[in-house]
């Protein structure tokens, strides 16, 4: 039997298991019989140990502070610090360029680096959604750039686009399918026959991207 951690709670009516790359959760109702909950784990151990090892296999996050480097493009630069007092990327020598006093301070160097690919973005959107836009005909009332924990775009009823900044560690055709998937949804905010139409026409690599972030998009996050 594998080990777990056992949560009971009032409201839960089944038992379920939870598997993170710390340990395993197993959640049930507070008057569970543990006899046959145990023999139901016991037929799920090969099941916990697939997800294990699928865990094993997944992308990391980025830990800048340990790895001296950061997705910017789908390629890493290195992060180097010296005497300057303000940030900025070299896409040239792809270096990232930071203060020597972040060296020491994860809090204050996540901040700066998110910042950082914030304003990038931005330079990106400027160039990049105005085409795009003409080509899908959407008009577009506004646009910001922030970071998203389990998004990468978002687009309201009244057409105001959201981009998350951690879309620039993505390659740029990436970064480009979520750019026409958001206007798409300009026109249809439903994930719908329609919709999908919309994206095809205008990225007809839509399925290979939604693929690419589902298997990549945890590794462009940052610790």
């Amino acid at each position: 039997m594998f080990d777990y951690q056992l949560k009971l709670s009032k409201r839960r009516k089944t038992v379920a298991i939870r598997v993170t790359p710390e340990q395993v959760v197993v959640l049930a109702p507070e008057n569970v019989c543990h006899v046959s909950m145990r023999q139901w784990l016991a037929t799920k151990q090969s099941w916990v140990k697939q997800q294990q090892l699928k865990l094993l296999d997944a992308p990391s996050l980025q830990n800048p502070m340990r790895s001296k480097t950061l997705l910017i493009f789908g390629v890493h630069y290195q992060i180097v610090y010296d005497a300057a007092s303000t940030s900025s990327l070299c896409h040239q020598k792809k270096m990232i360029l930071l203060p020597q006093s972040l060296a020491d301070n994860e809090k204050k160097l996540r901040a700066t680096l998110i910042q950082l690919l914030v304003n990038e973005l931005v330079k990106y959107l400027d160039e990049h959604l105005i085409q795009y836009a003409k080509a899908i005909k959407c008009s577009i009332s506004s646009v910001k750039v922030r970071e998203y924990k389990s998004r990468w775009g978002s687009c309201s009823s009244k057409k105001a686009l959201t981009f998350n900044c951690l879309l620039l560690g993505a390659p740029k055709h990436m970064i480009n399918y979520v750019i026409v998937h958001e206007l798409a949804h300009c026109h249809v905010l439903a994930h719908n026959a329609h919709f999908w139409a919309i994206v095809e026409k205008h990225f007809q690599a839509h399925k290979q991207a939604r693929r690419w972030f589902k298997e990549n998009g945890k590794s462009l996050m940052i610790e």
